[in-house]
């Protein structure tokens, strides 16, 4: 039957797309914006290793991040391979030479390989990130998350290699003018310094330092806000209440919410059965025309006239970067001396621990050591039979600042008498040469230190009394000190040597609750732990940045109770009006 004429039937052939053509296009697209073809292969390859797991489960922000950074490395460091080949290639005189057929082939086979190994590994690492997130309690990234990485991913490259690309396209020019009035060698040597001097400048002065000031600035705005729903204290033992000379107001907020989570007698009572006292708690705020060791001596002024040193337990407890005291630590110490302690602390810095970690590391060191020896000075000054007991604590940077108060493991035995310290810096003096000097076979992650006879790390409370695969430890003698740390906390183990050497926390057997396909990538593995710092308090306690119950038990031992007692009360009554974070 005839069609009506309005119907107009075509047969065609659909063209066919091969691997060559698709590889002629993409190196096309590639020339047409002066791109690196072996760049762009290096940066992919970098790209999917970004994606592999770390400590913690990134957000989608901080993964496109990471990926974008490492991405432009491995473009660079591909860009840069490329061109050491063909200066060598042209010295030598080399040129190789490969059929069209055969070329034809090996383009098909390394495409095909490209693209199988290349959704083999993007699949295989978000899986494995899922795992990650299932070992410390979180929920892993949903299908829009890794689509918003993927985009900011690309922004950051091309912002990256846009700026690389430019200070090349920068250096050629001053090379070009200056080689009009110097040899070859001379202007190219000129402009490569002159082009990394005025890089260095405008990272360190431009992005760098007024970058940290503008945070500094809205840190202090946040700083100057008081808590909500909580008013002065009432208590006169307590700083910011009646008699004392550090107003509320200028307790800054984290000083302010360090005073009103003071427990009462009443309180105390009602979660260990016996009588209790008023506890102490001072604290100075940071004031911007004031020295360091003039907030320290504030401090001591409210510890004079609280009557702290005729307590049975002094405490100095080191802040974070913006001030912030773990309550849990605060609150044990108060529950297990029945109110008869006093705890010191003081405010350095605006800047939360992280940034502060990454700008400023002097600040913390000078405040922890000049609290601790205005502190020791005074209680050294009393009869021995008069004196409280004096502990230490801090976590993140608060156990970096407190434990540069001194200069090795045996002048803090010497010096205090207990202290428990969590999520201490891997870096910190101290911490440093007791992983050196850790018995043979102990992990990094708990090492064992003289079978545990004054120092023990945990990373769980069973490890107060026993190492990591169970075995009974000695005989604990005081002064005892605990290193809380664990192996998912990525403030801990982050370091710039993680850049280009794997550390003995890597290489030996992973923790409990670290995703078994973690290992060490030089350059990655560092950026990948300085974005977990950012999201190191997701996790529930016991994981990651966040230190809470296990403080009861590791305060107990400290002040002398070995075998570790009921605290069932203790934990709840603290899991009910501690703060959660800085």
């Amino acid at each position: 039957m005839d069609l009506p004429a309005v119907f107009h039937l075509e047969s065609r052939t659909a063209p066919v797309v091969t691997a060559r053509q698709v590889v002629r296009v993409a190196r096309a697209e590639a020339d047409r914006f002066g791109l690196s073809w072996t760049g762009l292969l290096f940066g992919a390859a970098y790209f999917i290793i970004a994606l592999s797991p770390s400590l913690l489960p990134r957000t989608w922000l901080y993964q496109g991040i990471v990926s974008g950074i490492c991405g432009a490395a491995g473009y660079g460091l591909g860009a840069l391979l490329a061109w050491l080949a063909r200066e060598i290639s042209r010295l030598l005189g080399l040129r190789i030479i490969i059929g069209e057929q055969q070329g034809h082939w090996l383009r098909v086979a390394w495409v095909a390989l490209l693209a199988a190994g290349f959704v083999w590994a993007v699949v295989a690492n978000v899986r494995s990130q899922a795992v990650t997130a299932g070992v410390v309690h979180l929920a892993p990234l949903s299908p829009l998350d890794w689509a918003g990485a993927l985009a900011l991913a690309v922004v950051v490259w091309a912002g990256l290699v846009a700026a690389g690309r430019g200070t090349r396209r920068l250096t050629r020019r001053l090379e070009h003018r200056a080689a009009k009035v110097l040899p070859a060698a001379g202007a190219t040597a000129l402009a490569v310094v002159v082009v990394l001097f005025v890089t260095a400048w405008f990272t360190d002065i431009i992005i760098m330092q007024r970058g940290v000031e503008l945070f500094g600035r809205y840190s202090a705005h946040l700083n100057a806000q008081p808590p909500e729903g909580r008013s002065a204290p009432t208590s006169p033992l307590v700083s910011g209440g009646p008699g004392s000379a550090e107003t509320y107001a200028t307790l800054g907020y984290q000083g302010q919410m360090f005073v009103t989570q003071a427990l009462t007698p009443a309180q105390i009572t009602a979660a260990t059965g016996e009588p209790a006292i008023q506890p102490i708690r001072v604290y100075a705020g940071l004031h911007d025309t004031e020295t360091i060791e003039q907030t320290a001596d504030r401090v001591i002024a409210e510890l004079h006239r609280t009557g702290a040193f005729e307590r049975t337990v002094l405490a100095v407890a080191t802040a974070t970067g913006n001030g912030w005291v773990n309550d849990w630590s605060s609150q044990s110490i108060e529950y297990l001396t029945g109110g008869d302690s006093a705890i010191a602390s003081m405010q350095y810095s605006y800047l939360p621990s992280a940034v502060e970690l990454l700008t400023d590391r002097a600040t913390p060191m000078a405040a922890g050591q000049a609290l601790f020896d205005k502190v020791h000075a005074d209680w050294s000054k009393l009869p021995p039979d008069s004196r409280p007991r004096l502990v230490v604590g801090g976590e993140s940077l608060g156990a970096y600042g407190g434990l540069s108060a001194f200069s090795d493991a045996d002048d803090m035995l010497a010096r205090a008498q207990g202290g428990v310290w969590s999520g201490t810096p891997s870096f910190s003096g101290i911490a440093e040469h007791l992983y050196a000097s850790r018995t043979q076979g102990s992990p990094q992650i708990s090492p064992v230190i003289d079978n545990g006879l004054h120092i023990r790390f945990a990373t769980e409370d069973v490890e107060l009394t026993t190492d990591y695969v169970g075995r009974p430890l000695g005989r604990w003698e005081e002064p005892r000190f605990v290193f809380l740390q664990h192996p998912s906390d990525p403030v801990v183990w982050w370091g710039p040597t993680l850049l280009g050497a794997e550390p003995d926390w890597l290489r030996e057997p992973l923790g409990r609750d670290v995703n078994p396909d973690v290992t060490w990538i030089p350059f990655v593995t560092f950026w990948q732990l300085t974005t977990d710092m950012a999201v190191g308090l997701n996790p529930p306690y016991g994981f990651g940045h966040r230190y809470g119950p296990e403080m009861v038990l590791a305060w107990g031992a400290v002040l002398g109770d070995e075998a570790g007692g009921d605290y069932s009360r203790i934990l709840a009554a603290i899991e009910r009006t501690a703060s959660r974070s800085e």
